[in-house]
């Protein structure tokens, strides 16, 4: 793999949109710094047939995210409208992925394949630092709710 075809960070933004059957697409603002992760739980097969190991099978999955960002009034997708989404107890379309142009998700997946993935979210927490001397940030982590699926749009 050439060095050329490793993915810069900075160039993966999470999108929300805050209704189903939309295609508009919000950056969240100022964000620093974004994770993904996919856990699969698994299931205890073991038997007396095992003798004296343990065997597994495959179990759920579960995906989870964290948002990192500068605390700003005046952007969209800030603290205040990650609150009113969590006070809201709803389910958001997110889109982690590379920006096409200013603020619109590239969903394509012709020539280069590169990373994507879709799906609904829900916030289940958020948190503001106010450290003294030094830049306000917000954390907000996120869990899925349904319809998770790389390299091809959700939209509902």
């Amino acid at each position: 793999m050439a060095a050329s075809d490793v993915i810069n960070g900075t160039d993966v933004m999470v999108f929300m949109s805050p209704s189903t059957g939309t295609t508009t697409w919000t950056v969240i603002g100022h964000a620093t710094s974004h994770s993904l992760s996919i856990k699969m739980a698994t299931r205890d097969t073991s038997n007396k047939g095992t003798a004296n190991y343990v065997t597994k099978s495959s179990g759920r999955l579960e995906v989870t995210g964290t948002i990192e960002g500068l605390y700003m009034d005046d952007d969209k997708y800030n603290y205040e409208d990650l609150m009113t989404a969590i006070l809201a107890r709803a389910p958001m379309l997110m889109i982690f992925g590379r920006e096409a142009s200013a603020g619109v998700p590239d969903t394509t997946t012709t020539g280069k394949t590169h990373f994507y993935c879709s799906g609904q979210f829900i916030i289940t927490s958020l948190d503001a630092t106010f450290p003294d001397q030094e830049n306000s940030t917000y954390t907000a982590t996120i869990e899925h709710y349904s319809g998770f699926v790389m390299n091809k749009l959700i939209t509902s």
